[in-house]
């Protein structure tokens, strides 16, 4: 190789390299969030990465979309994550501090469950409705067994584990039951899961609910939770029939096809359509967001990290159980994110 060129090829990667740690070294900060349990294990893989990477140091709690949402509002935390954007009265409490919701990664909520014995089930959205209100007491009932031909289910009863606290994905599972449960449900979509009467059994967080379910006194539960948290904890997770009358699992490839069939407004929030006739749609699938200020002294912060988990993040979410935003989304996403500002 001509040696001007070797030089000159040498001092473009030395310039390249010192830039790239000259920006890390600019934004890394500190930041603190607080909210979805849905998002958690996603959110430990981005900082991991971040901190690798030389970018902010990120603390965040999951405490539950609704106490992230809260501590924005106050001000006690430099962003939330959330699985459903501010109810009508939070936006008036927010009001005086503009935001953005940038959407951050896409998942299946599995109904997970611990039956000895029983390592494939399929549920639809009325048989659905009636374990989750508890009109199902047990797991040999006739209604699971119609939908599990050749499946031996156990006489043993059903306990049913929900969240007790203000959870985003609760919110996304009674949209769906409201939905699809062709009217066994009544409740409508809340963040607030009514505990089934009898047999069911309030836990706080995803990690709550997945533990109980997963431990010696879970035998026979039934629960709700990112897939991610069932995958870690080796529980069955029940295919569900869709609007397409297709059995359907939550892998990444099915939440993807129905974030697609949905649409997305001015505001970047995805609204799932759970009777979407997609194929091969999971129908009981969400977007995570991070919702953050429009200004803020920590902007070059937010947007470095941000950058990482819209980036080389994506490529690790189905690996942990999630999916990666859909390019549609994507899109919006890292608009949003440029709109921070000091």
């Amino acid at each position: 190789m001509n040696p001007s060129v070797s030089r000159n090829c040498f001092v473009a990667v030395v310039v390249a390299v010192g830039s790239l740690t000259a920006h890390a070294a600019e934004a890394a900060g500190s930041l603190s969030g607080q909210g979805s349990t849905f998002v958690a294990n996603f959110l430990d893989q981005c900082k991991a990465d971040a901190v690798k990477a030389g970018g902010p140091s990120v603390t965040y709690q999951a405490t539950g979309s609704g106490a992230g949402r809260n501590g924005f509002i106050e001000g006690t935390v430099d962003f939330a994550a959330s699985d459903v954007p501010f109810s009508s009265a939070e936006k008036s409490k927010a009001a005086a501090k503009p935001y953005v919701y940038v959407p951050l990664v896409a998942g299946g909520v599995a109904v997970t469950y611990n039956v000895p014995g029983v390592t494939s089930l399929t549920l639809s959205g009325p048989t659905l409705g009636k374990i989750f209100t508890g009109q199902i007491v047990s797991w040999n009932d006739k209604v699971i067994a119609a939908e599990n031909p050749g499946v031996k289910l156990p006489k043993l009863v059903l306990r049913v584990v929900v969240r007790s606290d203000s959870s985003g994905t609760s919110n996304v599972f009674s949209s769906y039951l409201a939905a699809a449960s062709k009217g066994v449900w009544t409740k409508g979509a809340t963040s607030t899961f009514p505990v089934p009467p009898t047999v069911g059994i309030g836990q706080k967080g995803s990690d709550g609910v997945g533990n109980y379910v997963a431990g010696p006194q879970g035998k026979g539960s039934i629960t709700y939770a990112e897939v991610s948290f069932a995958k870690k904890r080796k529980l069955g997770i029940a295919k569900i029939i869709n609007a397409a009358g297709k059995a359907v699992s939550p892998d990444a490839k099915a939440v993807t096809e129905a974030l697609n069939a949905s649409p997305i407004a001015a505001d970047n929030v995805v609204t799932v359509d759970p009777l979407a006739t997609a194929a091969a749609a999971y129908p009981i699938a969400a977007i995570a967001y991070l919702i953050v200020p429009k200004k803020t002294a920590k902007a070059d912060d937010l947007k470095a990290f941000g950058a990482l988990a819209l980036g080389s993040c994506q490529a690790k979410a189905e690996g942990i159980g999630y999916a990666p935003l859909p390019s549609k989304v994507l899109t919006k996403a890292k608009a949003a994110l440029g709109t921070i500002s000091r």
